[in-house]
């Protein structure tokens, strides 16, 4: 869905999105980085630098609600959030990128756990 290009000094790595959060801190820790990824800003700090690049439409989508008070933990988490969507659901979020009606990264998680929410529950109901 979106490569995280993560440059720390000398040292970088490239993350693909989604990751387990586990992975991702072993990674960032791999390349000196200690801070967690929940607490790291995507606003490309001083000393540790963030590029993200899409690699399909509703990567690109993703990437165009990040504001400055994101972090990289929450984007694995909406990107997760979007991967783990069946298929139905998934389309439902693609829709709602279409007709613009995502304002932020919050917005898609809130919208895909409702999804998936509803989609146990008719599920269970059976």
């Amino acid at each position: 869905m979106i490569t995280a290009s993560i440059k720390f000094l000398d040292n970088g790595a490239n993350i693909d999105l989604p990751c387990k959060s586990g992975e991702l801190m072993d990674i960032l820790g791999s390349i000196g980085v200690l801070i967690s990824p929940n607490a790291m800003m995507l606003d490309n700090a001083r000393t540790v630098k963030i590029k993200l690049m899409p690699d399909e439409t509703i990567g690109e989508n993703v990437v165009s609600l990040i504001n400055p008070t994101d972090t990289l933990g929450k984007l694995n988490k909406v990107c997760n959030a979007i991967n783990c969507l069946d298929y139905r659901d998934y389309d439902i979020i693609e829709k709602g990128f279409n007709e613009s009606k995502f304002k932020s990264l919050d917005n898609v998680l809130e919208a895909a756990d409702r999804l998936r929410e509803k989609r146990r529950d008719k599920e269970n109901s059976r």
